[in-house]
């Protein structure tokens, strides 16, 4: 498990955070590492407009293909 430090915490947000970990019944370090773990494993915005623009791109691709052949076989 790594440790981390943070330094330089305003004494407002450092107040507001312990709050918030009480209010939770927790300790200020258990609110902190659950804020963090949750944070780390939300998606990047930029991953999720990546895969959108690529599921978009697929779903396009697909949608010419379908047409292409539906208008083929109109012509035979």
């Amino acid at each position: 498990m790594a440790t981390l430090y943070v330094r330089d915490l305003s004494e407002d947000a450092l107040a507001e955070l312990k709050i918030r970990a009480a209010r939770n019944k927790q300790s200020l370090q258990a609110y902190a590492r659950a804020l963090l773990e949750e944070e780390a494993a939300t998606p990047a915005i930029e991953d999720v407009i990546t895969r959108i623009r690529e599921r978009v791109t697929a779903h396009l691709a697909t949608d010419d293909v379908l047409e292409d052949t539906a208008a083929g076989r109109r012509r035979e």
